[in-house]
């Protein structure tokens, strides 16, 4: 176990500015889910459609992806107007997103919101990978800490979304709890620019030297070492299947509640909240845990693999066991708590898991590299998380909601094995450069 440095009260405030930012980022991303199906349900569209509006999200972080639309203006821009930029953009498609619901045609209101949707993913793209660029370049002894901080304000986002989108379309309708969001974009805006240093990327930064470093004591930077390791991809199929049964629990929890047991949208919402306490608490302990050193981080995927299993079963308990089914309105609180606890283990873990690997399979991490992996990790995470939306209403138009965790909960055993396996065959090794300092600190 080995002890966590000193944090200094300067670094504290920017960590502090990137969960802020973070949390406002997933509130703003997430306000929709647990009302979007009762919305659209009440406009007569089926499950597999307004699914997309939720999955269409990933068309944007794909073509990010491929485009490398972020990394190019990692390229020319500093941290902080890449930040706050993309804060401001939340907020402009936030506001358009919820009076669009107003237009009578509702062939217009999918197609618009899903077009919307795609250009939030673009932005989303960035809103993820450019605090992690950050993190390696100001914080990069305390990669594990830090990044479990600023998770910890994504994950617990999603809950706090939930809960205020749900009592707000409750209680002012639709579009109120989208014109909450763009508010809460703008603050997010004004407090990265205040508070955040005016750093350049890591990217930009450290991407100059590395055509130097054939001169250093470190291994020298050749043609395989800029390939990525065939191995990456198994870290990678482990944390897509978790995340896609996490995103199918967001999106079904509050109609399954509403329509075997009539609760309301409201309560629904309550319930999700835990899933905002759950991932607050699972990220920040895994962070303290892998910088600890405490375990590896394949154990800790395979901690949160098994968490996720569990807490669909007891949100979703079998129908053939009626006295514990009658209970899922009680059961879903502390299912939701175990699924959102375990999520960040998964998701957390995974990202230094595969650089981890990259290093011991090819010898050397080099920045473009590191921000390609990056750029990997979450592709992996957003392309089954925001499939869960698609997957959710697609299945639970043909199985009962039962059926469909019973389905779902088979492929977290599979992610538990992946991680057992990955444990057993990999040394995780990835040692920071001892030479790296932190670019402002």
């Amino acid at each position: 176990m080995e002890k966590i440095g000193r944090i200094s009260p300067r670094e504290w405030m920017t960590i502090i500015t990137l969960v802020f930012y973070a949390h406002v980022a997933s509130i703003t991303a997430s306000i929709r889910y647990g009302f979007l199906a009762d919305a659209f349900a009440k406009r007569n569209v089926p499950g597999k459609v307004y699914g997309l509006i939720g999955t269409s999200v990933f068309v944007g972080f794909a073509a990010d992806f491929f485009f490398k639309i972020t990394e190019k203006c990692m390229t020319k821009w500093n941290s902080r107007k890449i930040i706050a930029g993309s804060a401001i953009g939340f907020s402009i498609i936030a506001l358009v997103t919820g009076f669009v619901y107003r237009i009578p045609n509702t062939t217009a209101v999918v197609a618009i919101s899903i077009t919307l949707r795609m250009i939030q993913g673009v932005l989303g793209f960035a809103v993820t990978l450019v605090p992690v660029d950050f993190i390696n370049a100001n914080f990069p002894k305390k990669f594990d800490m830090v990044n479990g901080l600023v998770n910890m304000g994504y994950f617990s986002g999603h809950g706090v979304a939930e809960l205020i989108g749900c009592i707000l379309y409750d209680n002012y309708g639709y579009e109120f709890a989208f014109a909450f969001a763009a508010m809460m974009a703008l603050l997010a805006a004004t407090a990265t620019l205040c508070f955040l240093p005016n750093t350049q990327t890591y990217l930009s930064i450290q991407g100059k030297a590395v055509k130097d470093l054939d001169s250093t004591d470190g291994p020298p930077i050749t043609n395989k070492t800029r390939r990525l390791s065939k191995f990456l991809v198994f870290p990678l199929i482990a944390t897509m299947l978790i995340n896609a049964n996490y995103g199918v629990i967001q999106v079904t929890v509050t109609p399954f509640l509403k329509e075997e047991f009539q609760k309301s949208i409201s309560y629904g919402g309550s319930v999700l909240t835990l899933v905002s306490v759950g991932m607050a608490l699972g990220s920040v302990s895994v962070g303290f845990i892998l910088q600890s050193k405490i375990i590896s981080h394949f154990t800790a995927m395979g901690i949160g693999a098994f968490c996720i299993f569990n807490g669909l079963l007891m949100t979703f308990p079998p129908e053939s066991l009626p006295a514990v089914y009658n209970l899922s309105p009680i059961l879903a609180f502390p299912g939701v708590f175990i699924a959102g606890f375990g999520d960040p283990f998964m998701t957390i873990a995974t990202l230094k898991a595969l650089y981890g690997v990259q290093l011991l399979k090819k010898g050397t991490l080099t920045p473009q590299v590191t921000t390609t992996i990056t750029g990997i990790w979450i592709m992996g995470y957003c392309s089954m998380y925001y499939a869960g939306s698609f997957i959710a209403g697609v299945l639970t138009d043909y199985l009962s909601y039962s059926a469909t965790a019973e389905l779902l909960a088979g492929f977290c055993l599979l992610a538990v094995l992946i991680c057992v396996l990955l444990r057993l065959n990999f040394t995780h090794v990835y040692n920071e450069d001892d030479e790296m300092k932190p670019l402002t600190f």
